[in-house]
């Protein structure tokens, strides 16, 4: 690097650290003095700069200065993880933020790590689109995107996870139309030939449905072909159900666009509702209709995932995961994270999700998981009790 070139480089990062450090012109003098140029060693360590970065910069955000800062998203439309609070509310504060397992998680981090945390809401789409990263990761909008499921495949190529505070807890499944009770394709069915529609921007992936095995016949998957939701060209009456690509998704199979849906096992679940209750993010009278016009003729599919949820995904070499990381085998021994876990959102809790600690094992509602109350944890070969429950047996008989 020529003289004049490391003189505007060090006055540049002087000048850029002065008013976040307090640099004054004695300390410029002193680094001229003290080093001279790097003394003709370029490896010469340079010291006296001030402010050093405590996370990864943003462009037009005021960086941490005691403390690191760090922005992550989530969108409003994957409870409990992910969601706004429902009325009736009790302050005029209540719609002002994101709320769910994910935030509570990272919120308790924060607290515990000492650093500062701040979840805008984001659209999914713009963390990961269509088998490819999103541009407010790509174009850092904020640090990293919350609550996803590390997956196989296509993601790895873009993004980091963090470690998962969570057990192996989203199975996939598939889903089909039922008719008169009857399920459109039997649970043995290989899906040679078949067409099956992705949740596009969700897990799992559409290519994740190739490391899967039927959990009736334990074999694999083959001669189908995966359809995006976005890619579906709906009636005018069903586009007007749709709030969201998993209402898009399942409209496909109850028109007859596709076979079956590959989506998460426990969606059905997370997306029901009281009665009355109306949702912004996907259509509650849709979903409630699992066990009369649709159910999971496979469920229990564990092989597309590396890991469960995450507390992040950032683009390939952000950092994020690293500092996370670190943060979070600390938090996990403690009695905030067990709080946290055991914290009820949508009418669920984590308590049996979350890795437990010591401090799990005096709750009486810490136990297994049955398939009473977790059907979709259960492979397709333990239900016994029939579609109308929403998840079919092996022997079911198709349409």
């Amino acid at each position: 690097m020529a003289r004049s070139n490391l003189v505007w480089l060090m006055l540049t990062l002087l000048t850029s650290s002065a008013v976040a450090s307090g640099t004054t012109c004695a300390t410029v003098k002193q680094v001229y003095k003290d080093n001279q140029c790097c003394a003709g060693s370029a490896a010469k360590e340079v010291t006296g700069l001030g402010w050093k970065p405590q996370e990864g910069p943003m462009q037009s955000i005021f960086p941490g200065m005691d403390k690191p800062k760090i922005i992550v998203g989530m969108d409003v439309d994957y409870p409990p993880y992910a969601y706004l609070k429902k009325e009736p509310y009790s302050t005029s504060t209540d719609l002002d933020h994101v709320i769910g397992v994910g935030a509570d998680m990272v919120n308790g981090m924060a607290k515990h790590c000492k650093f500062d945390v701040h979840i805008m809401q984001a659209h999914w789409k713009n963390c990961w689109g269509s088998n490819e990263i999103g541009p407010g990761l790509l174009q850092g909008w904020y640090h990293g995107c919350m609550t996803y499921t590390h997956a196989a495949g296509v993601r790895n190529r873009y993004m980091e996870f963090t470690n998962s505070w969570a057990k192996p807890n989203k199975p996939a499944g598939l889903i089909v139309k039922l008719t008169g009770g009857k399920p459109h394709l039997n649970g043995q069915d290989n899906l040679n030939g078949k067409k099956i529609v992705d949740v596009t921007g969700w897990a799992p992936t559409a290519e994740t449905l190739y490391f899967v095995k039927n959990q009736c016949t334990d074999k694999p998957y083959k001669g189908f072909t995966v359809i995006g939701s976005d890619k579906v060209v709906l009636s005018s009456a069903s586009q007007a159900k749709s709030k969201g690509p998993n209402d898009k998704a399942l409209l496909a199979v109850l028109d007859g666009h596709a076979d079956a849906m590959f989506i998460y096992g426990d969606q059905a679940a997370n997306y029901h509702c009281k009665a009355g209750v109306k949702q912004d993010g996907w259509n509650c009278d849709l979903w409630n209709k699992l066990g009369t016009d649709f159910a999971y003729i496979q469920s229990g599919m564990f092989a597309w995932m590396h890991g469960g949820t995450t507390v992040a995904m950032s683009k390939k070499g952000s950092g994020l995961k690293p500092f996370l990381d670190k943060c979070l085998a600390s938090f996990m021994k403690t009695k905030e994270f067990y709080n946290v876990c055991k914290t009820n959102h949508n009418n669920h809790s984590q308590i049996n999700t979350c890795v437990p600690n010591d401090f799990f094992k005096a709750d009486s509602h810490f136990k297994p998981e049955t398939i009473a109350s977790a059907p979709y944890m259960f492979a397709t070969k333990e239900h016994k009790t029939g579609c109308s429950t929403g998840y079919c047996t092996c022997t079911e008989t198709a349409r």
